[in-house]
């Protein structure tokens, strides 16, 4: 899906006080003009926490609702924050703290340290999360980058380069729980680059499939370009022989391709079973008809 940026200078970021019967604190919620909403809540006050602290981070949109809490950690938010210039992502502070000993004879200490992540307010994906001197950078004027100044040559930090990244994960797969694949999910989309790795994701991880075969299976329905099986082929997780697979399609079968190799004698293909679970793999470039 693609979205439509606005100019900061077109943007509206409405704060909308909510006071609830839980609380006498009101939450602070940062709406954006595509109405997707981040709501800072569970207010914490006392000695340790700073004037504007709140435990609960919640980004909404017309999905629904998802945490973006992090363990150990508060947040620091009193709707002043700016968003990127394209009006796609923000930064949200947070510190973590807790008491140490020092060993120094004055026993134990609270210390805490700050964070800074960048979140993309489209999908609700934490991009990064980092902590030290970028933390001081702020978004440059006209463009989607954290600088330290606006001077031509200043240093940058390239948040992007953190983004969550699926196929980074093909050895550790089976460990991610949901809530790590539903947050690569959100920052790393379906495309025709990774669905193979969620293909294999939702094979070694069982918790994974049912939050991941919706996605595969709106993949495999939208791609435009069908083939019919002439003949019984097997499935390949890879385009080569050695990679085959008990998994077969018959002549009459219909298929989407996705892709083809770069010597085009294999197809990557997306198939929906009778029971509707999605296949994605490679098959034989001669085995079907266009």
């Amino acid at each position: 899906m693609q979205f439509m940026y606005l100019s900061k200078t077109l943007m509206l970021i409405f704060y909308i006080s909510a006071i609830f019967s839980t609380g006498v604190h009101a939450d602070v919620i940062m709406k954006s003009p595509v109405g997707t909403e981040l709501i800072f809540s569970d207010k914490k006050t006392g000695q340790n926490y700073d004037r504007d602290a709140w435990g609960q981070l919640v980004f909404k949109n017309n999905k629904g609702v998802i945490n973006l809490s992090i363990e150990g950690r508060y947040f620091v938010e009193n709707g002043s924050k700016d968003f990127s210039p394209s009006g796609r992502y923000i930064v949200v502070d947070s510190v973590a703290g807790g008491y140490v000993d020092m060993f120094d004879g004055r026993g134990e200490q609270y210390v805490d340290k700050a964070y800074c992540s960048v979140v993309d307010i489209q999908t609700g994906c934490i991009i990064s999360d980092w902590d030290g001197e970028a933390c001081g950078y702020d978004w440059k004027k006209d463009s989607d980058e954290l600088a330290s100044s606006d001077e031509q040559d200043t240093e940058t930090f390239d948040f992007l380069s953190f983004k969550p990244n699926i196929n980074s994960l093909t050895k550790k797969l089976s460990s991610l729980n949901v809530e790590e694949v539903d947050g690569y999910l959100r920052c790393d989309y379906v495309s025709k680059d990774n669905i193979n790795t969620y293909q294999k994701l939702i094979k070694e991880n069982k918790s994974a499939k049912k939050v991941v075969e919706p996605y595969l299976i709106e993949f495999i329905d939208g791609s435009t370009q069908n083939a019919s099986v002439i003949k019984k082929t097997f499935f390949y997780s890879l385009p080569d022989e050695s990679s085959k697979t008990k998994a077969y399609l018959i002549e009459g079968d219909k298929i989407k391709v996705i892709q083809f190799s770069k010597n085009n004698q294999w197809i990557n293909v997306g198939y929906v079973t009778s029971k509707g679970a999605p296949l994605i793999a490679w098959i034989k470039s001669d085995a079907i008809e266009m």
